[in-house]
């Protein structure tokens, strides 16, 4: 029996026949007879007992063969003409009716393009002009401000000297009842250099998001494939990673539009900033405009820094603040507090205002986009996530741990779709719950790429936030980096390591995250990263 071997190296030896020829091309004077069922090529009698002599059993005379290669091909031609034919004809007929109508098609897309464009312009021009317009009454109330108060100051200036005046006088001629009156004039005289009036921190702070901004503006064209993704005329800036497909899950409630499934990773990281923080911060909360409110639950005071560390405002309250988060439907600010057991809301002007109290004492806390406030408790009872209403009605509840040890130690929701991410710090592990707060999924570190195992006693999660893709961003204390996982809970890359220490993190519209963190001079400081390239 032949051997697979014997067989490759017989196909390198055959030569090619022309298709009709009867003559053996081997052996070009001797015809064709047999069939080598083996090698299925037709051989002469020479063939049978060199080349293929150990193919004998396989032999079928080309006579005894044809009838059975007549019925194949007479049942191809059935076929054709009768199915694969006319089959044919119909799709190319469909393509061709296809094919005629994608003029108008991609018309139509333009136009529509082209529409959405000019009202963007037109929509542009107009929140132009009306901030345009308050700048110039902001300038116009500011000026007269100032000049009422210039106005104060040389009148005060005037009576001052002109008391100054009368007074030496009547240091030097006046009479006792005169120097009495003056002194008594001189002692209710209000004498105080008033203050410059301030109406604020007045700046404009350009969107450090632009691009995404104006993508979501002018709304995306939908491609059936990654083929035809349309590149950015801006790309080529970043060091591109793996374009990565998600598997999003019905159940966890992700969406399965081609638009969510792909997004490409940066190769590493790219730093848009970098700058010292001396202060504690226990918690970031990043401002739509690139700026950031900070907190630190040692005191109670909340700063508001720019993307280069300039305090831009500082909110002073009566009681130390545990947590902060931004209401992304107003843009307030809340904020709670553990000693006073109050959830608070920063109002219009820029006054702490109580919103409602709690049973236990209120560690964590964000506010959706609903208008809910989930809060994370924590008592003798042990520690629980609550959602509430923005007047304070419980709606949901769960308890995290029974224990009474450790705590909740972030809150985050996740854009796309709504579920709610905590870090239960005495187990280290995140938990996603559902919007009703029924738990999803329990992530201790699994799948993350180290040169030792992460177990669940070497992974300190401190802060969980999502980013705009449905994907989770993890501070790890323990091993210093900031890992990346999908809202399912599956491992997909550790975004940063750092040679310090790490601390809490915080996500800005356009997936810039701020992470507190030990810098390369051994200072605490701030770096602002970019992890994603699309």
């Amino acid at each position: 029996m032949a051997t697979s071997a014997d067989l490759s190296n017989l196909k390198g030896q055959f030569h090619a026949r022309a298709k009709g020829h009867d003559k053996c091309p081997s052996h070009r004077k001797n015809q064709v007879v047999f069939l080598c069922q083996v090698c299925n090529t037709l051989i002469c009698t020479t063939c049978s007992v060199t080349t293929h002599k150990t193919h004998n059993d396989s032999f079928i005379e080309i006579s005894e063969y044809t009838q059975q290669c007549k019925n194949k091909v007479r049942d191809f031609v059935c076929e054709n003409e009768n199915k694969r034919i006319p089959k044919f004809h119909a799709e190319k007929k469909s393509a061709e009716a296809r094919l005629s109508t994608l003029k108008s098609k991609y018309k139509n897309i333009r136009d529509k393009m082209k529409l959405e464009r000019d009202q963007c312009k037109d929509l542009l021009d107009r929140i132009t002009e009306d901030c345009l317009i308050l700048c110039d009454k902001m300038e116009d109330t500011e000026t007269e401000l100032l000049t009422s108060h210039i106005t104060d100051l040389d009148e005060r200036i005037d009576t001052l000297v002109k008391l100054s005046s009368e007074c030496k006088q009547t240091l030097q001629t006046g009479t006792n009842v005169l120097v009495y009156d003056s002194a008594t004039e001189v002692r209710d005289m209000d004498i105080n250099i008033p203050r410059i009036p301030d109406i604020g921190v007045i700046d404009f702070t350009p969107s450090k998001d632009r691009l995404s901004h104006l993508k979501l503006a002018m709304g995306a064209i939908e491609t059936p494939t990654d083929h035809f993704r349309a590149v950015s005329a801006t790309g080529g800036h970043y060091n591109r990673g793996p374009v990565v497909k998600q598997n999003q899950s019905t159940e966890l409630g992700q969406t399965s539009t081609e638009e969510d499934k792909y997004f490409t990773l940066c190769e590493s990281p790219m730093i848009k900033s970098k700058f010292s923080y001396r202060d504690q911060i226990t918690s970031i909360c990043p401002t739509p405009d690139g700026r950031a409110w900070l907190c630190d639950f040692n005191t109670s005071t909340l700063n508001l820094i720019n993307n280069k560390g300039k305090a831009r405002q500082r909110i002073q309250h009566n009681s130390n603040t545990t947590d902060i988060s931004l209401d992304p439907t107003t843009g307030r600010l809340w904020f709670c507090c553990k000693g006073e057991r109050t959830v608070n809301e920063i109002s219009t002007s820029s006054t702490p205002v109580r919103r409602f109290s709690t049973e236990n004492y209120p560690h964590r806390l964000c506010v959706t986009r609903e208008g809910r406030v989930v809060v994370g408790t924590g008592g003798r009872q042990g520690y629980k996530v609550l959602i509430c209403t923005a007047e304070g009605q419980v709606l949901h509840t769960v308890t995290v741990d029974r224990s009474g040890l450790g705590g909740v130690d972030s809150i985050t929701q996740c854009p796309v779709t709504g579920n709610i991410a905590i870090v239960n710090n005495y187990r280290s592990h995140v938990i996603v719950y559902n919007s009703t707060l029924q738990p999803l999924v329990h992530y201790r570190g699994e799948g993350i790429q180290a040169r030792e195992a992460v177990t669940p006693d070497k992974f300190g999660p401190i802060t969980v936030v999502y980013d705009s893709k449905g994907n989770i961003v993890i501070a790890d204390t323990k091993r210093k980096t900031t890992e990346l996982i999908s809202g399912e809970g599956k491992y997909i890359k550790t975004l940063h390591t750092n040679k310090g220490r790490q601390g809490v993190v915080g996500l800005q519209r356009g997936d810039v995250l701020w992470s507190s963190l030990v810098l390369d001079t051994g200072e605490w400081g701030l770096k602002l990263l970019e992890y994603y390239s699309d």
